[in-house]
């Protein structure tokens, strides 16, 4: 049997075609080439068939969506012995041409049902078949999906939210004219943030989470993370924002930017690396403040192991990636141990009262080991103001004259204490906490960008 599918261009014939042996699992598709001659079509269907094949075959005339003088000239002599074929054995096909133009499909369903009527074609389409393609509304889930699967993040954050894809969706007619629309759309979304962010400054916020149990940390960066790049999750920061009971100022503020959110938010490269507390007690024993080193059973370590302590950790491969230098894959968790525990305890418990100490050793160890592994890069280790804005993240890398890392380390534990020493308290290491803390953090960094 032929038929022809007359849609316009964009619509989506083709892709629907080729997935159709991915919905029928006993049809096979064959593509006759666009380089052969279509008298060539009958011998073609004739050479594709395997005895003893219970599989339906489906013959898709392919990139002759607009039909060449030549290949209408052809077609009375093609379809004749089309005709001849369609009756041997071998040639119990399906054949389906897809065609933008609809005066030549009409022609060539014409020609079809002229040459063999019922043993041809259809007899209630007579060969031809008008694709519509994907309804509107399923435009902008269908874009999303797309877009999940090929970046893992879906449209809004390009900027797009299902409100902005409403009037997009409008100015088309096919699902092509839709994603073409959607890559205009965030292609001026990105020049606006990127014409901000130029006249100041590329801030990227890279939240960090010392704790007292890798476990408890890799738990709760786990749950608001997404991908092996330690990305905020959007959708979970998304479904918090959207809860009516949050009245937070900070909730306030990003539900005021809710259709940009997404967007803004991976323009500052939000993410939330664990640190667990054998880097960050290295980092305090190397390079902490005596008061520091006092509280600890085991106050000093030697400075190539706290380095090769910190060069294992998630936040210094992002951050060797992140400048060029190959790095090897992170190699895996750190066990929960309760002397490592105690031992980070007992120095968190003075973060209440200030962490520039804390946050100045950690600074100080990354900044040792990228003199060995990137040597050039400026790191400062203290408070101090970003170029052309107010922004003072607690650490900074400089990766390009306006592009820098920005630490910002939260020390927390969960409720446990030390028996006998150190009284336990609240989880701070929980995500209900560590939510707000980002949020935050996150709305300083927009506003003080001015996005």
């Amino acid at each position: 049997m032929f038929e022809v599918l007359f849609g316009l261009s964009g619509s989506g014939k083709t892709t629907f075609l080729k997935t159709l042996p991915k919905h029928f699992q006993n049809v096979r598709l064959f593509s006759f080439p666009k380089d052969e001659a279509l008298a060539q079509l009958p011998e073609f269907i004739l050479d594709s068939y395997i005895p003893n094949e219970t599989e339906a075959r489906i013959i898709l005339v392919e990139r002759r969506d607009n039909p060449l003088p030549k290949d209408l000239e052809a077609v009375a002599d093609t379809f004749a012995e089309l005709l001849e074929t369609f009756r041997d054995p071998r040639g119990a096909v399906l054949v389906l041409w897809p065609i933008t133009r609809e005066q030549s499909a009409r022609k060539i369903a014409a020609e079809a049902w002229d040459t063999g009527r019922d043993s041809m074609v259809d007899t209630k389409s007579r060969g031809f078949y008008q694709f519509l393609g994907l309804s509107k509304d399923r435009f902008y889930s269908i874009a999303d999906t797309t877009t999940r699967n090929l970046t893992g993040d879906g449209l809004e954050a390009f900027g797009i939210t299902e409100e902005v894809a409403a009037g997009l969706v409008r100015g088309g007619q096919t699902i092509a004219d839709f994603f073409s629309a959607v890559d205009l759309h965030a292609e001026e979304q990105r020049d606006k943030t990127w014409s901000v962010l130029k006249a100041h400054v590329r801030a990227r916020l890279w939240v960090v989470l010392p704790g007292d149990w890798p476990s408890a940390i890799r738990s709760t960066v786990s749950s608001l993370t997404q991908g092996s790049r330690n990305r905020i999750d959007l959708d979970l920061v998304a479904e918090f924002i959207d809860q009516p009971d949050n009245k937070a100022i900070y909730v306030a503020d990003w539900r005021a930017r809710r259709a940009a959110m997404a967007h803004l938010l991976r323009a500052i490269d939000l993410r939330l690396f664990p640190l667990p507390p054998n880097v960050s007690l290295a980092a305090i024993r190397a390079f902490g403040d005596e008061k520091t080193r006092s509280l600890l059973k085991q106050s000093t370590v030697k400075l190539d192991d706290a380095k090769a302590a910190m060069r294992a950790s998630r936040l210094y491969k992002a951050i060797l990636t992140e400048l060029g230098v190959d790095t090897t894959p992170y190699a895996g968790a750190n066990r929960d141990t309760e002397e490592t525990a105690n031992e980070y305890r007992r120095v968190q418990a003075t973060a209440g009262k200030g962490d520039k100490q804390l946050n100045k050793a950690v600074a100080l160890l990354v900044e040792a080991c990228l003199e060995e592994d990137a040597p050039g890069v400026q790191v400062t280790p203290e408070k101090q103001s970003l170029p052309n804005c107010e922004l003072k993240p607690d650490v900074s890398i400089k990766l390009s004259e306006d592009d820098f890392i920005c630490l910002e380390p939260t020390w927390r534990s969960t409720d446990k204490g030390i028996p006998g020493e150190l009284e336990g308290g609240q989880n701070t290491l929980a995500e209900a906490h560590m939510k707000k803390y980002i949020l935050d953090k996150a709305t300083q960094y927009v506003k003080g960008l001015d996005l």
